[in-house]
């Protein structure tokens, strides 16, 4: 889903579309769809969904529009359309159909990882319950959905802060937003969701009640990390990920081959390619589109955007913007080559 209007940024420009390491953040929720070749992809739009749809227009995703911000639960049964079976189709947040099942993710959560939707999925599909929520526990869980279960480890619903006893607030494990659904289940519960609530809004949370109640059975699949599973809602969390996914990107740089000298001080994007032997010294900043050769050395205070450096060229104390260094003798110490 990705209807929200995210006034906590601040900003002129949606949430979902704020850069993290060179890309959108929502870019990451649909790389990870990619990852697991999830063809079906249909986004929730509300707010400035003019932007994301130009964004978007290149990545097979399809569109579904949520005029009013009447809540999640709205904002989901919005994109009911694409899950016609006579035209075998699947969601903001996302829905991706899988056969006869409804993912359901956020499009400001970019830190999620392949590997969790995998096995949130499969959980689900072997399980053969009517949805999956993925859980996550916290030491501090103040602010979020605790998670109710029965006796036997299945959900029973899902107690909002405001509304959560004594008891159920010492509870540690929480609603995350990622879900995988039958998509007939949630869909007919969808119906029957009400906006009789302090913002008159229908929440998607509300359905898991309704199966309850109609004998379905809920099962949960804890996330392996908190950080994983967060939400984007301010500047704060945006810094907090990015620093995240730059420790990543520098891990597998290294990992493949690269010295990164002193990696608290070297930021790279994350569509930057840099090959096996090269050496990154000190604040250093090789963003966009950059490819690095193999055997070269870049830095220190080194800014290189959109750039190509062939192999064993050498840029130091330099700003390169849409441009080569080709000569694998040459040193770059400026703006002009």
């Amino acid at each position: 889903m990705a209807a929200g209007l995210g006034k906590r940024m601040k900003s002129k420009l949606i949430k979902i579309l704020h850069p993290i390491c060179g890309q959108p953040m929502v870019s990451y929720v649909i790389d990870a769809l990619d990852e697991l070749g999830i063809k079906k992809r249909v986004i929730v739009l509300g707010h400035q969904r003019e932007q994301v749809a130009e964004f978007l227009s290149n990545r097979n995703v399809e569109i579904a529009i949520q005029e009013r911000p009447l809540g999640t639960g709205d904002a989901v049964k919005s994109a009911e359309r694409f899950f016609d079976r006579r035209e075998d189709n699947g969601e903001q947040t996302f829905l991706s159909a899988i056969y006869d099942n409804v993912l359901v993710l956020s499009g400001d959560t970019p830190l999620i990882s392949p590997d969790t939707i995998e096995r949130l999925i499969k959980n689900h599909r072997s399980s053969g319950v009517k949805a999956t929520i993925l859980t996550v526990d916290l030491q501090n869980p103040t602010g979020y959905g605790r998670i109710v279960k029965d006796s036997a480890g299945y959900i029973l619903r899902i107690v909002e802060e405001r509304d959560a006893t004594l008891e159920e607030k010492g509870i540690k494990i929480v609603n995350t937003g990622t879900y995988c659904f039958n998509a007939a289940a949630l869909f007919s519960a969808l119906k029957m969701v009400s906006s009789s609530n302090a913002q008159e809004e229908y929440y998607l949370t509300d359905v898991f009640e309704i199966i309850n109640s109609q004998g379905g059975k809920i099962a949960s699949v804890s996330a392996d990390s908190s950080i994983e599973v967060m939400g984007i809602n301010s500047r704060k969390e945006l810094a907090v990920a990015e620093s995240y996914m730059r420790r990543q990107i520098l891990d597998d740089l290294m990992e493949s081959g690269v010295t990164i000298v002193s990696p608290e001080t070297v930021f790279i994007d994350r569509d930057v390619r840099i090959g096996q032997d090269t050496v990154i010294y000190p604040f250093t900043s090789i963003l966009g589109q950059s490819v690095i050769g193999e055997d070269c050395v870049i830095g220190p205070y080194a800014c290189i955007m959109d750039a190509f450096v062939r192999n064993g060229a050498r840029v130091i104390f330099s700003s390169i913007n849409n441009c080569s260094v080709e000569d694998k003798s040459q040193v770059c110490g400026g703006c002009g080559l």
